[in-house]
């Protein structure tokens, strides 16, 4: 092939067949002058395949103007090269594949292929046909055309087709489509939750005979007939029955016409008013109270439609604004609030004729705000749209006097100032931090606290003002848990180390706190400084560990010495001269009395070491039946006596319950005056209280003794007791939550009454 395009050799139309020469020019013309891209390409069958034609050569022949313009390629550049050749290994294999396929096939074969060349890449759609010579393909006229920008096209009209759908499916109202016979071509998923029409079914099947009741179609069709009669959209308020039940709705239909503008479906869009119908409706039955009520409020009301001409206003409207005594009031609105400017305090004047003027273009805008007027009065304003019986817009303007109030707030920010003296003279700290850690209040304690002034603390954040970091870690934290989880926090101890270096406990409580005025979150705090009172614990606790200590010797060396006693005194017994046995009885009941006199003191002290100690159901009759039995065996030359049967019921108590009884029990035999005392033990009880009595036979006590009698250290008349075991029966009993007291035994003797309540 000879460089000029123009020309032509005999060489260059070998692969076109043998042809007469004016056959010849008539398609080298054609070839030239095609606005497609056109190549030949010969064919030579090979046996190794080299060029992955699969048993065939492909060597490019020639290329026309429109495929040099589009590829770049000039003849010299393609003449003689192979596909991988000219396109490389991957892209010429598979062009070479396409030309084997139209050799064996010995037919056109059509298809479309991205190629490389430029800057880019192209899209062609290719044609590929054979020439044949004695039935052997020798060449390929490849035509190809350029559809780059259709794809691109192409692609960008299914972008908006998928971006169509999707607004469609994802639209709230119910947009249908359907033809002229009123079958549905398209429903939107809105349209099918409507009528409860599930996903899969096939809405080109409905019509609305299919979803509409028989008495409503006939109004329906009308509609569809009107549009496609007039061509015209048409706008309907109607009642549709759905899957939930029936809805107001408002549907738009209009017509959609083919290239030739004949109407040839129907688009609906509907969108559910019910809920502004009932509103509509609520709006009519309030707008007849309106008046009604302008003329009883005390407040100055005015009312204006969209044109600003006034509809409404009252006396009070008028008396606020001194328009009360003009013959005539405009009945423009805009002028007679213009009106009201010459009463407005300097330099107000000009800021309220900008907020009319822009409420007037902005008929939807709600608005408040306070104006100063010159005789010193302040009135409150609230603006707001209205609707009247026809949906037409109008405003409905409120007037208020609130002189009082704005002087009642002066009056609160004079407060404040004196509540801020008030919380500087309090020891405790007490400060409100926001969510970022800055100080919004501190008092002169906190400050202090920090070796600065509250004014200094105010507006820094935490770790500008604490001295120790760790501190302020601490803190923070304690904080945001505060005001994330909105409820308070009570942190019992915690330790802040001040300027001074000193490091002192506080016992702080933080709760959420909402900032006045922009309602923003923050933590209020108080913290009382401990530091005294947690040493004076300490010293408690170790006074409470030597009493332990104390209780412990009592206990255990003590009682084992006076059990020796008892034991060796036992076997004196048998070894005492005779007339000297009265001198060993007295030894054993005051060793006896001794060893009580322990138990009871260890008792005491368990009750005063113990510290919120839970009680539990204890039942009552084992724990007095055992201290019956345990004070029989201990005090033989008494009379002890059960009367009746023990109730079994249960209360809550201790381990403790057992002393009080023993308590009791010792002291009728112990403080009697009789030889041998007689104690009577009896028990009864109801649905809420069992009441246990102990009677003995002594010689009373006084009622001025009978209240102070429980009283620690209190010793009985006459008595060389210690007075702890009453104690400890008083103390005791109110832990369970009942009562002891005396009562005199007829005919002579005292009884203790034990009241404890009964749980299930």
């Amino acid at each position: 092939m000879n460089d000029d395009p123009e020309t032509a050799t005999d060489n260059d139309t070998d692969s076109l067949g043998a042809i007469d020469s004016g056959a010849e020019n008539v398609y080298e013309t054609i070839f030239r002058a095609i606005d497609d891209a056109v190549f030949l390409v010969d064919v030579e069958r090979t046996d190794d395949g080299s060029d992955g034609g699969g048993g065939y050569t492909f060597t490019f022949r020639r290329n026309n103007a429109s495929h040099r313009d589009q590829t770049g390629l000039s003849e010299d550049e393609l003449r003689g090269q192979t596909p991988r050749e000219l396109l490389g290994d991957e892209q010429g294999a598979t062009v070479a594949e396409n030309y084997r396929r139209c050799v064996e096939r010995a037919e056109p074969i059509e298809y479309e292929e991205t190629l490389p060349f430029g800057a880019g890449t192209t899209c062609w759609e290719t044609k590929l046909t054979p020439i044949l010579e004695d039935g052997e393909v020798s060449g390929i006229v490849g035509t190809s055309r350029n559809v780059t920008e259709r794809k691109k096209r192409e692609r960008t009209l299914n972008r908006m087709h998928r971006r169509f759908e999707t607004v469609l499916e994802t639209m709230s109202a119910a947009v249908f489509l359907k033809d002229t016979d009123g079958s549905y071509l398209l429903m939107n998923r809105a349209c099918r939750d409507l009528f409860g029409i599930d996903a899969d079914v096939d809405v080109t099947e409905l019509t609305d005979e299919d979803l509409f009741p028989a008495d409503r179609l006939p109004d329906y069709r009308r509609q569809d007939r009107r549009v496609l009669e007039t061509g015209e959209s048409i706008e309907t308020e109607e009642t549709v029955p759905t899957a939930e039940g029936e809805t107001v709705r408002l549907t738009r239909k209009s017509p959609v016409s083919d290239e030739d503008g004949n109407v040839e479906a129907i688009c609906g869009v509907s969108t559910d008013v019910s809920e502004r119908k009932r509103q509509q409706e609520r709006l009519q039955r309030q707008s007849s109270l309106l008046e009604a009520v302008t003329e009883a409020t005390k407040d100055g009301t005015l009312v204006t439609d969209l044109d600003w001409t006034v509809l409404h206003y009252n006396d009070r409207f008028l008396e606020l604004w001194g328009l009360a005594d003009r013959d005539e009031v405009p009945t423009d609105g805009e002028a007679l609030l213009a009106d009201a400017l010459d009463v407005i305090e300097e330099p107000e004047p000009e800021r309220f004729a900008a907020t009319i003027e822009r409420l007037y273009d902005r008929p939807d805008e709600v608005h408040g705000e306070e104006i100063r007027l010159e005789d010193g009065r302040t009135l409150e304003f609230y603006s707001t749209p209205v609707v009247d019986d026809e949906r037409r817009y109008g405003r409905l303007w409120v007037y208020r006097d609130v002189t009082a109030r704005t002087e009642y707030e002066a009056a609160i920010e004079q407060a404040h100032e004196e509540l801020r003296q008030i919380i500087d003279l309090i020891p405790d700290l007490i400060f409100v931090k926001d969510r970022d850690g800055e100080y919004l209040l501190a008092n002169e304690a906190t400050a202090e606290a920090y070796g600065t002034t509250p004014a200094d603390v105010e507006g820094s954040t935490e770790s500008e003002v604490i001295p120790a970091a760790e501190d302020s870690e601490q803190f923070r934290s304690d904080d945001l848990e505060v005001i994330e989880s909105g409820e308070p926090k009570s942190i019992p101890e915690e330790e802040l180390t001040t300027a001074d270096g000193e490091t002192k406990t506080f016992r702080t409580v933080k709760i959420p706190y909402e900032v006045s005025g922009s309602g923003d979150d923050a933590v209020l705090g108080y913290a009382r400084d401990v530091t005294e009172r947690k040493e004076y614990e300490r010293t408690l606790e170790r006074q409470r560990d030597n009493l332990e200590l104390l209780n412990q010797v009592v206990r255990h060396d003590v009682r084992n010495d006076l059990q020796l006693v008892l034991a060796y005194t036992e076997l004196l017994r048998e070894h005492v001269d005779e007339g000297t046995e009265e001198y060993v009885e007295q030894v054993l009941e005051a060793a006896r009395e001794a060893v009580d006199i322990t138990e009871t003191a260890r008792d005491v002290t368990e009750v005063l070491l113990q510290v919120g100690v839970d009680r539990s159901p204890v039942r009552l009759r084992p724990v007095l039946g055992d201290q019956v039995d345990d004070v029989r065996s201990n005090h033989e030359r008494a009379l002890l006596t059960v009367e009746g049967s023990l109730p079994d019921v249960t209360v809550l108590a201790d381990e403790l319950l057992e002393s009080v009884f023993r308590n009791l029990l010792s002291n009728a035999i112990l403080h009697n005056d009789e030889d041998v005392p007689t104690v009577t033990v009896s028990a009864e009880a109801d649905d809420e209280t069992v009441r246990v009595r102990i009677a003995d036979d002594g010689p009373g006590i006084p009622d001025e003794e009978k209240k102070r009698i429980f009283q620690e250290g209190e010793k009985g008349l006459d008595s060389d007791g210690t007075g702890l075991g009453l104690y400890l029966v008083r103390t005791l009993v109110d832990r369970y939550e009942g009562d002891v007291r005396i009562v005199d035994n007829e005919p002579e003797g005292s009884v203790f009454v034990v009241e404890l309540p009964v749980v299930d």
